[in-house]
């Protein structure tokens, strides 16, 4: 999810800019990221410029001063993008992302160009810390449906120790049961 806000005008520009750019598909790729910028296209590496190949998205104006983006990128997240339109457009720009099958998750914010936060974890760590609750239910979740082989795989695990005595014998019924 990323959260932008600034001024009308430039929340406005952004927002032509950004149907410009995506009026014939619904995400923006290397060329495009530069119609959003108001840039001319330069040669270079898309990870590099960007942080990622592609971003596809979900634009929702929230007020005259606040928009929202969510949607998925190519691996990992447009954060030098990010860079790039909160210095242009003198955004205020707030990030959360997140992949599990690439083991990652974090937190980014930048405001008017400047990074004041960047912080990234495991998959497993940034969903316990954004929702606890909904992390372990995930976890627990995981074990009748074969993600683990042992029980030292489910004992093993980064949420063991955050379970409570009565979830810790669930889950290992819960195992044994499965793989009986």
């Amino acid at each position: 999810m990323i959260s932008l806000s600034g001024s009308k005008e430039m929340l406005d520009l952004v927002e032509t800019r950004l149907k410009e750019a995506t009026k014939e598909q619904n995400n923006l790729w290397y060329e495009t990221f530069f119609v959003v910028l108001g840039e001319e296209k330069q040669e270079g590496n898309t990870y590099d410029l960007f942080g990622s190949k592609w971003i596809d998205f979900e634009w929702v104006r929230e007020s005259e001063t606040v928009a929202t983006m969510n949607g998925d990128s190519a691996w990992s997240p447009v954060l030098e993008f990010l860079v790039r339109l909160s210095s242009i457009y003198k955004l205020k720009i707030n990030c959360t992302y997140e992949e599990s099958g690439c083991d990652f998750g974090g937190w980014f914010a930048v405001y008017e160009g400047t990074v004041v936060d960047n912080r990234s974890a495991s998959f497993d760590e940034y969903r316990y810390l954004e929702d606890p609750d909904s992390a372990i239910e995930s976890f627990l979740d995981d074990i009748p449906v074969g993600c683990y082989d042992t029980t030292e795989q489910i004992t093993n695990h980064s949420f063991w120790d955050k379970l409570t005595t009565e979830e810790k014998n669930v889950a290992i019924d819960t195992f044994n049961q499965y793989k009986s």
